[in-house]
Formats: structure tokens, C-alpha cells, sequence
């Protein structure tokens, strides 16, 4: 588990040299060619704060699934509202852990099997936090192109974080 750690942190202490460069893959990719409507302080603050939080996020922690679902919804109707296709938006997504999968190979600090083991590890943890986050986005998406309501209690959202409970807290 300390090397879990490591690698996170590893993440948030170069957020900023990462954000950069995940800025610059997801402005130059043809399959994202409409972030290039997106300034690159805006692309850059936004996932510069997902990295930063990234321990939190990824971590087993209690009461963090909704403000996970949340983050990502809000980020759907944003790039739903921006027209934004969202293909391109599950793609930056996509490139993004990719991006952060290679990052940690690349540090050289796997030396053993047992450190192949823990990257494996993290990879499903990074897997399975990115997969919520792409569904959540979807969900934010669908609801702008939707124009479906969600305000209050009882509202579409907490309907769908409720829903998907079973998925969300994993022990």
C-alpha cells in the first residue's frame, strides 16, 4: 500500500508539469479537436485540481462517492453546455489516466515483482475511479442534452448515486 502512496503522490506533487502536458495532448488529438474552444488555463486549472485531489479520490474513503459524482456530472454539463461531443469528452478522460498510468511507469520506481503487483493495483484503482467518473460525466451530459430537471430532493441525481451505491463504495 505505501507504494500506492508513492505513486499518487508521485501525481500530486507534478500535477502541474502533468496538467501541462495532458493540455497539450487533448488540444492537439484529433478524437478532442473541440477542446480546442477551451482556453489552455481552463483545460489546465481543471485538471490540475483533479490531480491535486487525486489521493482523495482514488482512496477508500467514506462520504467522497458523491462529491465524485457530483464533480463529474457538473463536468458533463459543462462540456454538454460547451458542445462539446460526448465522445471527445470520454476520450480527454481516457488520455488522462492513460496519461497518468504512463507517468508512473515511466518514474522507474517498479524495480521488483512485488512493485509490478502494486502498480497493477493502482491501475485498478485509477481504472475503477475513472470509470465512475466517465459514467458521471455521461450522466451531466445526458441531462443538459436531455434537458432533464435535477434540483432538490428526490432529484434525478441522487436517484442515480443511490442507484449505483453498490458500485460506488466498494469494500
Amino acid at each position: 500500500m505505501l507504494l500506492i502512496n508513492r505513486f499518487i503522490g508521485l501525481i500530486e506533487d507534478h500535477a502541474e508539469s502533468l496538467s501541462l502536458k495532458w493540455v497539450e495532448e487533448v488540444r492537439s488529438n484529433s478524437l478532442t479537436s473541440g477542446y480546442k474552444r477551451f482556453s489552455k488555463k481552463e483545460l489546465h486549472d481543471v485538471v490540475f485540481a483533479r490531480f491535486r485531489k487525486l489521493g482523495t479520490w482514488v482512496a477508500k474513503q467514506e462520504n467522497i462517492d458523491k462529491e465524485i459524482a457530483r464533480n463529474f456530472c457538473e463536468m458533463g454539463e459543462a462540456r454538454a453546455q460547451a458542445g462539446i461531443r460526448s465522445s471527445e469528452m470520454v476520450y480527454s478522460l481516457i488520455l488522462e489516466r492513460d496519461m497518468l498510468v504512463q507517468y508512473i511507469k515511466d518514474q522507474g520506481i517498479v524495480t521488483e515483482g512485488i512493485d509490478l503487483n502494486r502498480v497493477i493495483q493502482f491501475g485498478e484503482q485509477l481504472n475503477y475511479f475513472y470509470d465512475k467518473a466517465v459514467y458521471f460525466a455521461l450522466v451531466g451530459y445526458e441531462r443538459v442534452i436531455c434537458s432533464a430537471k435535477a434540483s432538490g430532493e428526490g432529484s434525478e441525481f441522487d436517484k442515480t448515486v443511490e442507484g449505483f451505491k453498490h458500485w460506488l463504495i466498494r469494500e
